[in-house]
């Protein structure tokens, strides 16, 4: 009977060994950024609630706006497309500097999260609102007050700007690559954390390298 005992017993934590070894999925998540900002990469095996929560709170800023709906050119008024390029600008900043900071500074992949959602507003918004925004609001406030237009609607208006065309196909390409983004986001945000061997597996690694 013991001899029996110890052999189930072996064979137990030989099948345990085996399914933890087999289930163990490090592997990498990846999110390509707009804007042609690349990839960003991301360690599945330290994948927590923390940045599928961030990712899910960025996604939905963007959804809740004009940023990451499709362009109406005949029914879209461009300053409320400009009005909710900068709430959102304004809206995200603020999420991101109310997370403490204890709660991602050893967490590498909600740091990538945060840079990824800080380029996109800087390297891939902001170019365009400052090459076109401050121009074509002046021009409009000119041209709203101006008694022949009057009778215009702001689409009819706005369609009377000299760089019309270019502006829009550059609000187009603004539009897209957002969506895109948000397409990215809401994917990432619906990951899985690791399982448990996965866990298990990462944490003595992590173990060995602190003692080492």
């Amino acid at each position: 009977m013991l001899i029996a005992a110890i052999v189930s017993a072996v064979l137990c934590i030989i099948f345990l060994i085996f399914y933890t070894v087999q289930s163990y999925n490090p592997g990498k998540l990846t999110i390509s950024a707009p804007f042609g900002l690349g990839t960003y990469e991301f360690e599945k095996q330290t994948l927590s609630e923390k940045e599928l929560d961030i990712s899910w709170k960025l996604y939905v800023q963007l959804t809740t706006r004009k940023a990451a709906i499709p362009i109406d050119q005949d029914n879209d008024i461009i300053t409320d497309v400009y009005d909710s390029w900068y709430e959102l600008f304004k809206s995200t900043r603020e999420y991101l500097i109310d997370l403490p900071a204890s709660e991602i500074q050893e967490n590498d992949n909600a740091q990538e999260i945060v840079r990824l959602s800080l380029d996109v507003l800087n390297k891939g918004l902001r170019p365009h609102l400052t090459k076109w925004q401050g121009k074509y609001r002046k021009w409009y406030e000119l041209e709203v007050n101006k008694p022949e237009n009057n009778n215009l609607s702001p689409q009819e208006i706005q369609k009377k700007y000299p760089h019309y065309n270019e502006l829009m196909g550059d609000i187009r390409t603004v539009n897209v690559e957002l969506n895109k983004y948000a397409d990215e986001l809401k994917r990432f945000s619906h990951e899985s954390t690791p399982n448990v061997p996965t866990k298990i597996i990462t944490w003595f690694k992590e173990l060995k390298v602190k003692i080492s």
